[in-house]
């Protein structure tokens, strides 16, 4: 994957993901690595997003339910087959995204604005196949939840 003065379209290109029915597009120079599902240890009282931590090349990694991201009311999807680890925008921390399939590389084109109701990680919407594609904003997947 190459940098954006590498490619100027970059931005364009994404990894179309699938968890649960949900299917989300990761800005490729976010995209670090993917992996089958490693262990991930349970934080107990954590949010129920958050499915715990997993050690990734040497480092510890929180790995949060992709699918319940998307849908707080239908709660996590399951059989979560692979982990997309998402760098954080300018470097630093890693998050890592339980999945269900990896597709493969996409460019995204004619992407509309996010829908009012939209989780504020989501940075917008296309289609792929004429199914709706949520097209996910890293910097706001490392922003801590509103309380209150």
């Amino acid at each position: 994957m190459g940098t954006d003065a590498e490619h100027p379209d970059s931005k364009a290109h994404h990894l179309l993901v699938r968890s649960g029915s949900h299917r989300c597009a990761i800005p490729v120079n976010a995209a670090k690595l993917v992996i089958s599902a490693p262990r991930v240890y349970p934080l107990h009282g954590s949010d129920p997003r958050l499915l715990g931590l997993a050690q990734v090349a040497g480092e510890p990694v929180a790995v949060v339910d992709l699918h319940a991201l998307l849908d707080e009311e239908g709660g996590a999807s399951g059989g979560h087959g692979l982990t997309v680890i998402v760098g954080q925008p300018g470097g630093g921390s890693s998050l890592g995204l339980a999945v269900d399939e990896a597709f493969g590389v996409i460019r995204v084109a004619n992407p509309q604005p996010p829908r009012p109701d939209d989780p504020r990680w989501v940075a917008g919407t296309s289609t792929v196949d004429d199914r709706l594609i949520f097209i996910l904003d890293p910097e706001q997947l490392f922003v801590a939840p509103r309380v209150g």
